[in-house]
């Protein structure tokens, strides 16, 4: 028998050992198939990968999860889930229409609040003024999938560099998992750490240079699943955290997909057109490196999360959280307008400086 203590670190370490053992064979079947991830203008890799990084890691965390993880109220997730993968597999095979993913991302949606009764009906005491909640079933249900939906599409517009969206993942499942511990929630601390065990496992062949990627099977799974843990842990009566909590932890990659959005919508321009805008294009272009760029974009989640534990150990208002992540996004947001003149700034200086 498995003492209860010893659970966490067991099914971490069996979601991570899962994933190192599937991933090298996964890549031999990724090169047999096509399933590959082709260079190009948008893209940074000058050579294929495998795009099967996504289906080990959802894989191994799901076995970990049957093995050590209660069942309950989980029904939406892992029919939400086992939808995402199969969509995003077929979008790696065959290059889906951006329609048919956006259907398919409602319906999984759909069924998560379903099956697991999970939605929002409060965003908190954000302007210190008590709960803002939502009045009705059906706008809390539309405000749901809304949200649900900007997850899942901020983790995959991050995902352009090696180890970059892994990373931001594992960093929001670890502290996702440490706040669970706080509230003695087993069920979400479990599940926490089957996913952060399966991420670092996939990052072990997905750090630069990459050897494979995850692909929009493990994007889209890796936004919907921590959707679901934003939502889930911070509503009803049992929440383990408040709703701003999961805004923190989720803030990097929500504020830099706000951020470019706004400025395509201000340039007359669609906001789902791709480009190479995003700040970490920006800091390669400007002379950083691809590991150094993902060690400073995760580095800011990381404070982020940070402030995020400052809640529960220090009794803080949502209020007061909540203007952390208003000063972050606003800093990031005008930052963005003038970081191409800084970068020259700087560069000029440094040149300046060596040739002197």
């Amino acid at each position: 028998m498995i003492q209860p203590e010893a659970k966490p670190l067991i099914i971490f370490l069996t979601a991570l050992f899962s994933a190192l053992f599937a991933l090298p064979k996964l890549i031999n079947i990724a090169k047999k198939i096509n399933l590959m991830d082709q260079p190009s203008s948008r893209k940074v890799h000058a050579s294929p990968k495998p795009l099967v990084g996504g289906i080990g890691f959802v894989l191994s965390a799901c076995f970990a999860s049957v093995l050590f993880v209660p069942a309950t109220g989980l029904r939406g997730l892992w029919a939400g889930l086992s939808l995402m993968l199969v969509i995003g597999f077929f979008d790696d095979l065959k290059e889906l229409g951006h329609r048919q993913k956006f259907i398919g991302q409602i319906i999984a949606s759909a069924l998560l609040i379903s099956l697991s009764h999970v939605m929002l009906i409060s965003f908190g005491d954000l302007l210190g003024i008590g709960d803002l909640t939502i009045p009705t079933y059906w706008l809390s249900f539309l405000i749901s999938v809304f949200c649900i939906l900007g997850v899942i599409n901020a983790i995959n517009l991050m995902d352009g560099l090696d180890g970059l969206a892994g990373g931001l993942a594992f960093v929001a499942f670890i502290t996702f998992a440490i706040h669970a511990s706080f509230a003695d929630n087993q069920t979400f601390l479990l599940l926490n750490l089957a996913f952060a065990g399966a991420l670092l496992g996939f990052l072990h062949f997905n750090w630069h240079p990459a050897k494979l990627f995850m692909g929009d099977a493990g994007s889209l799974c890796l936004g919907f699943v921590l959707a679901f843990m934003a939502v889930a842990m911070s509503q009803g009566e049992n929440a383990s955290i408040r709703p701003v909590t999961a805004l923190l932890i989720l803030g990097v990659p929500i504020v830099d997909t706000l951020t470019i959005m706004t400025r395509r919508i201000m340039q007359g321009r669609s906001p789902f057109h791709a480009d190479k805008h995003h700040v970490h294009h920006i800091f390669m272009r400007y002379g950083l490196s691809k590991t150094v760029t993902v060690k400073v974009i995760i580095g800011f989640s990381i404070i982020l999360c940070c402030f995020s534990l400052l809640g529960p150990i220090y009794k803080l208002q949502d209020w007061t959280l909540f203007l952390v992540f208003a000063i972050y996004f606003t800093l990031y947001f005008i930052s963005s307008f003038y970081i191409l003149n800084i970068f020259r700034f700087s560069l000029k200086i440094r040149k300046n400086h060596s040739t002197g």
